[in-house]
């Protein structure tokens, strides 16, 4: 039978309509939902092995940490965009390091912050930040103190697709980060992270996430973005609204940073989680 022919029949007999709802009805929307006053207890597990052999000298640093992050919704309004205030409840650090005393610290056991974790200090049982967060998770922040970057927030959200999905569709983010330059100047990257909704069980939507880069990179500037080569899976809570896991990793080998012998074997792996089960080997330990 010839095409024209054939959707003629369908649409005859009322198939190929039947046929469109079933794509649509096949789809997600995906969404945010926030409630006033609800907290989000967060448990991250990290752990981040680094190989450097700089100059013919080999060097192992390996850190080990469990943090405590709460996000507490302030206020939602009409639109269901929602005030965040962040902070860090606790932290747990192990680093060992070729050549050096192992280096400990516990936010609920220490009160001196070794000199190494000196970022810390007045950032632990505070409110660092407030983030508004749409919907859509668009995002805006402010800082309520200054802290450094490497007093990160998890990403609770990422950028969702404004139209229903079906599983194996795929959207994306640009990224841009900024890299200071030895000449005072900057460097502007341009990075895309690709999300995937892989599949949908038990009321969880499962998203894949990767980045790509687009702008050329010597060896040395790809060991100071290497935290944004991520991969990874988020778990969104259809009902609830939110997210309840993050999984990343970053695993990368850098050759020739200063010279053609040097390299850095970089595996880095976070796993971030706020469902409270009790079997939950992150939320209990």
């Amino acid at each position: 039978m010839k095409r024209r022919q054939f959707l003629f029949l369908l649409t005859a007999t009322g198939l190929w309509r039947r046929s469109l709802f079933a794509n649509e009805a096949s789809k997600t929307l995906l969404r945010y939902q926030f409630k006033k006053g609800e907290e989000l207890r967060w448990n991250v597990l990290h752990t981040l092995k680094m190989k450097n052999i700089i100059g013919g000298r080999e060097e192992n640093i390996e850190t080990r940490s469990r943090a405590v992050k709460i996000w507490k919704t302030l206020d939602v309004d009409k639109q269901g965009a929602a005030i965040f205030e962040y902070r860090v409840e606790d932290i747990d650090m192990h680093q060992t390091q070729t050549g050096f005393d192992d280096i400990v610290y516990n936010s609920r056991r220490d009160k001196t912050i070794p000199v190494e974790f000196s970022n810390l200090e007045k950032k632990i049982g505070v409110p660092l930040s407030r983030i508004k967060i749409d919907p859509l998770g668009a995002t805006t922040k402010q800082p309520i103190r200054e802290y450094e970057g490497r007093i990160e927030e998890n990403r609770i959200v990422i950028p969702l697709p404004s139209e229903p999905v079906a599983i194996g569709s795929s959207w994306s983010e640009i990224e841009q980060v900024d890299l200071p330059q030895p000449n005072q100047t900057v460097k502007k990257i341009k990075m895309r992270r690709e999300y995937t909704l892989e599949k949908i069980q038990s009321g969880l939507a499962t998203i894949k996430f990767t980045s790509v880069n687009f702008t050329p990179l010597t060896p040395k500037e790809k060991t100071e973005l290497l935290k944004h080569f991520s991969a990874g899976t988020m778990n969104l809570d259809l009902e609830a609204g939110h997210f309840i896991r993050h999984q990343a990793t970053v695993d990368e080998d850098v050759i020739g940073i200063q010279e053609t012998s040097d390299s850095i074997r970089y595996l880095a792996r976070v796993t971030e989680c706020c469902c409270g089960r009790r079997a939950c080997e992150i939320c209990h330990v």
